[in-house]
């Protein structure tokens, strides 16, 4: 049986192991050689993740909502909406929250995590341009669909947030800046979990949305990879037009997904315990507005 995953939760310090949604099904999926299979030909799919996705949008699927709430524990108080005013799962899943439920670091010089999730660091991505995710390593010229991008972050430094199906799963931005359009990426839609990933499934297989921001550190590269049974990457945000930190980009439906921040050489400095705790090979249970970087 694989080993539990282990992350460590920032507000209280501790290394906890992850509740996983759908653990029996993750197992199966990607830890039978059957189930990989399955996953490599349907399950990763954009047939089978649309599927999943219309179930979540039909009436019936509310009746999962108060459920899913009760046996993980989420906190539904934080919804802007009443829960039981959902009129279907996909709703609830991608809700809003209220205003105060997600403070902002107020400091103007800060970078703050786009969105409530795991978040790994890397300093200082290396000369080959790739990135060690939980035991794999990710090309970012695949990533990025492009090798002059690659160069251009090749010797920067990285944020992964990975979101689970428990999240709140709407994205922000992570410092004020202009963004442009984001630019749709071609992909399959494998788990993006630790165990799928240690299974030769890579994010850089994933269909995903890139978005180039200008900002006061820089050029930021903010990329939303979608996940198994995450049927949409919407965006909500306006191109072209100054976003203030904070300011919602958009939101993922249904399923599992992530968030990759790509920074410049030198333009920010990364928060310490997360550098720490990645360098332990942990991931840092981080909330949305909380700071993550500073700019130099």
């Amino acid at each position: 049986m694989a080993q539990p995953i282990r992350i460590v939760n920032r507000r209280t310090g501790r290394v906890e192991e992850e509740p996983i949604c759908g653990e029996w099904l993750l197992r199966l999926a990607y830890g039978t050689i059957l189930g990989r299979c399955f996953q490599a030909s349907i399950g990763s799919a954009p047939l089978f993740s649309r599927l999943a996705g219309w179930y979540a949008n039909r009436r019936r699927s509310a009746r999962a909502i108060l459920p899913f709430i009760r046996r993980h524990g989420i906190p539904a108080g934080e919804s802007l909406v009443p829960v039981d005013q959902f009129a279907t799962f996909n709703e609830f899943f991608f809700r809003q929250l209220k205003p105060d439920a997600r403070p902002i670091d107020g400091d103007r010089d800060s970078v703050v995590a786009p969105a409530d999730g795991r978040y790994f660091a890397l300093e200082r991505l290396n000369r080959r341009d790739r990135l060690p995710v939980k035991g794999r390593r990710l090309l970012l010229q695949q990533l990025l669909n492009s090798g002059a991008l690659a160069r251009k972050f090749s010797s920067g430094s990285a944020l992964i947030c990975r979101l689970s199906p428990l999240d709140y799963h709407r994205f922000h931005f992570p410092c004020d800046g202009v963004p442009s359009a984001a630019r749709s990426l071609a992909g399959r839609l494998h788990s993006v979990h630790p165990l799928a990933l240690r299974h030769r499934f890579s994010l850089s297989q994933n269909h995903r949305h890139l978005t180039r921001m200008v900002t006061g550190c820089g050029e930021v590269a903010m990329v939303e990879v979608g996940a198994t049974c995450v049927g949409t990457i919407g965006q909500t945000f306006t191109p072209h037009r100054h976003s203030k930190k904070g300011m919602e980009k958009g939101f993922f439906s249904f399923g599992g997904s992530a968030v990759i921040l790509l920074f410049e050489a030198d333009a920010v400095t990364l928060d310490e315990d997360l550098l720490r705790h990645s360098a332990d090979g942990l991931e840092t249970l981080v909330r949305m507005g909380e700071r993550v970087a500073r700019r130099r």
